[in-house]
C-alpha cells in the first residue's frame, strides 16, 4: 500500500505541482495518455496534490494522517478502476471546479465526494465538448520489431531492480516484467514454490481486505466478508474463487515471485543485465 507523504499539505501541493506537466489546454489534452495506462504511483502523486489543494482551498480542517491515507489510496484505485480514460492533468482541474460548486452542492470532502468530483467533470459539456472536437487519430503505428520490443522491456525490468534496491514499490510493473523473465525463462520456480506463493498471495490479499473492512462504509463490508471467506476457502478447502479474485492472486503472486528473483540477483551480485542479453534468442525465437 502505498504511504501518503507525512508532510505539510502546502508542501505535497508544491512538489507535486512542480512535477506535473503543464496542462494543455482544449482538446489536446485528451491525447495525453489515459490513467489506466501510466504508473499507479503518478496517479496517486496527482490525487495526494488534488486532495490538499482542496483541503486547503476551503480551509476546511486537516484530518487525521490515518484517514488522509485510506482517502488518498482508495481514491487513486477507484479512479483508476471507474474513470480509466481521464486524464492525468485533468484530475487536479475536476476537483478544483468541485470544491467551486461548478457541480451542485457537496457535503464535506469525503472520498464519495472526490469521487463525485471526478464523474461530474466527465459528464460536464466542457468535456464532452473537447471529446466530440478531438481530430481522429493518426494512422496507427507499426508494431515495434522483436528487437525494440526486447531492449524495453529488459529496460523495464533494470528499472524494476534498481527500484527494489531504493526499496520502492514495484506493483504496477510487477505483472509485466515477470511475464517477460518468465517469457525468457530467466525465473525458474518449481510447482511446490508456485503454490506456495499463491497462496502467500492469497494470505496477503485477505489480511489487506480486513484492514479495508475496517475502514470503509458499513454497506460496503458484506460484500469485502464475501470475497475473505471466498480466498480462506480456497486455502483450506481448495474451493474455486471468481476469476477475477483468482487474476488478483495471480497477480500479487507474480509480484512475490519477482521479489524473490530480484532479492537473490541483489544478494549475489549478478548482472541482470547480462542474464537477459543472454536470453534474447529465446525471446526472438517465440
Amino acid at each position: 500500500m502505498m504511504e501518503p507523504d507525512k508532510n505539510t499539505n502546502q508542501g505535497i501541493i508544491k512538489r507535486t505541482e512542480n512535477n506535473l506537466a503543464t496542462t494543455n489546454t482544449g482538446w489536446a489534452i485528451l491525447k495525453q495518455d489515459m490513467i489506466n495506462k501510466l504508473p499507479k504511483i503518478d496517479v496517486f502523486n496527482v490525487i495526494t496534490m488534488s486532495v490538499a489543494r482542496a483541503f486547503a482551498d476551503t480551509n476546511t480542517k486537516e484530518i487525521s494522517e490515518a484517514d488522509r491515507d485510506y482517502l488518498v489510496n482508495q481514491l487513486t484505485d477507484n479512479v483508476i478502476k471507474h474513470y480509466p480514460a481521464i486524464r492525468l492533468n485533468e484530475i487536479p482541474e475536476a476537483v478544483w471546479q468541485g470544491v467551486r460548486g461548478r457541480f451542485g452542492e457537496y457535503y464535506g470532502l469525503s472520498l464519495v465526494t472526490f469521487e463525485r468530483f471526478i464523474e461530474q467533470y466527465l459528464l460536464s459539456d466542457k468535456r464532452t465538448g473537447l471529446v466530440k472536437a478531438l481530430p481522429a487519430d493518426d494512422a496507427p503505428r507499426p508494431a515495434p520489431d522483436p528487437q525494440t520490443q526486447f531492449e524495453t522491456a529488459k529496460e523495464n525490468a533494470l528499472r524494476a531492480l534498481q527500484r527494489k534496491r531504493d526499496k520502492k514499490d514495484i506493483s504496477a510493473m510487477a505483472t509485466s516484467v515477470y511475464n517477460f523473465l518468465d517469457q525468457i525463462k530467466l525465473v525458474v520456480f518449481t510447482t511446490r514454490e508456485k503454490n506456495d506463493m499463491m497462496a502467500d498471495a492469497t494470505r496477503e490479499l485477505i489480511e489487506e481486505l480486513k484492514y479495508k473492512q475496517l475502514l470503509v462504509p458499513y454497506i460496503e463490508r458484506a460484500a469485502i466478508k464475501k470475497d475473505i471467506e471466498a480466498y480462506r476457502n480456497a486455502i483450506t478447502e481448495r474451493t474455486p474463487v471468481t476469476a477475477e479474485q483468482l487474476t488478483l492472486v495471480k497477480m500479487r503472486a507474480k509480484k512475490l515471485a519477482l521479489d524473490a528473483f530480484l532479492n537473490n540477483i541483489i544478494l549475489e551480485g549478478e548482472d541482470l543485465g547480462v542474464l537477459i542479453d543472454g536470453r534474447r534468442d529465446v525471446f526472438l525465437s517465440d
